[in-house]
């Protein structure tokens, strides 16, 4: 028997074509790439391994600010108003558009809120090696919430709403609106630091 094959091989598969390849331990220290599709397979650990948890835990400190305080100040013809962002989820289900105030609430509030959450969760438990029997299910729930998360698409929304509401009247920036984009930075981080492949590979070999 060879030296090359007492070295423990394991199947790894696309995430995007399904090809399967054998690859080695030694094969995860750098970035992994499938030969057909040029997917990306694994992430090599990066030296910032804690810019997750700590936008994760930006993120929470910021979430309430962003969602309660007012997010855009109205002038128009005599007339003073704001709103925030629970407050337009309210407003639109007391004009019976329930759909798509739940919708707003799911993917701009509590979708975002549960994937930073989890995000810290996991990111604590790996920093401390705590190895919790509900980590996997923290794991799923975190790319399933990650992939409703759509907070940038209200904040687009919302730079959509100033620009066409400046020549009617007077549109200026309020408190919530640093709030949301500094909430919306932490999101983006998180996805971006974040590997879940990594926190799989920390689960095998502790369980």
């Amino acid at each position: 028997m060879t030296i090359a094959s007492q070295i423990p091989v394991k199947l790894t598969a696309c995430p995007d074509c399904d090809l399967l390849l054998q690859t080695r331990d030694s094969d995860h220290r750098q970035q992994g790439h499938c030969p057909r599709c040029s997917a990306t397979l694994w992430h090599a650990a990066s030296p910032n391994k804690d810019i997750d948890l700590a936008a994760a835990i930006s993120g929470l400190l910021l979430f309430i600010p962003a969602m309660s305080l007012p997010i855009l100040k109205l002038d128009m013809v005599g007339q003073l108003g704001s709103n925030s962002l629970l407050g337009g989820v309210k407003r639109l289900w007391l004009e019976s558009e329930h759909m798509l105030a739940v919708l707003i609430l799911l993917c701009s509030l509590l979708a975002p809120l549960m994937h930073l959450l989890l995000t810290a969760m996991i990111g604590i438990s790996m920093r401390l090696q705590y190895h919790p029997r509900h980590f996997p299910a923290w794991l799923k729930a975190k790319v399933w919430m990650q992939s409703w998360s759509m907070l940038e698409v209200y904040a687009m929304g919302i730079i959509v709403a100033y620009v066409k509401m400046m020549d009617p009247g007077e549109v200026s920036v309020a408190s919530g609106t640093y709030s949301l984009g500094g909430l919306l930075l932490c999101v983006i981080l998180c996805s971006q630091y974040f590997h879940e492949e990594q926190a799989w590979q920390y689960w095998e070999q502790r369980s």
